[in-house]
């Protein structure tokens, strides 16, 4: 789903600007950067975090920063970011769209995000 970040920024700007087709394609492809440029950053700011095997002895893994639970603190954090932006802009900006179109597509669009994620959940624990 993250894959289509692209589309999601080329078309509305293509429509803004159909004149400017290569600005919605570069635009487009900017975007994509983020990603790689987050992952870097993640990997210099948590290299030394300890790793712990299933039966929570630590792995020697460098220089430990942040102590014991560092890095599912962060994780969790940046669940809840991802959390409050879906509550606080997504949802509100698809259920003000569905309000023309009707509702049943809005509602339908939740379960399926919430089975997808139950199935995804259950099929990373087998």
């Amino acid at each position: 789903i993250s894959k289509l970040k692209g589309i999601a920024i080329a078309i509305p700007c293509l429509k803004a600007r159909p004149d400017s087709p290569w600005l919605s394609f570069l635009l487009a492809s900017v975007s994509g950067l983020a990603e790689p440029a987050g992952a870097f950053v993640s990997l210099v700011f948590l290299r030394g975090v300890e790793r712990r095997q299933p039966g929570g002895s630590a792995v020697e893994a460098g220089q430990s920063i942040g102590g014991e639970g560092f890095l599912e603190n962060v994780l969790g954090f940046v669940a809840g970011i991802m959390m409050t932006v879906s509550f606080l802009e997504l949802f509100p900006e698809a259920k003000r769209h569905s309000e023309k179109t009707g509702m049943k597509a809005y509602y339908a669009g939740i379960v399926v995000g919430f089975i997808v994620m139950i199935a995804t959940e259950f099929g990373m624990s087998l």
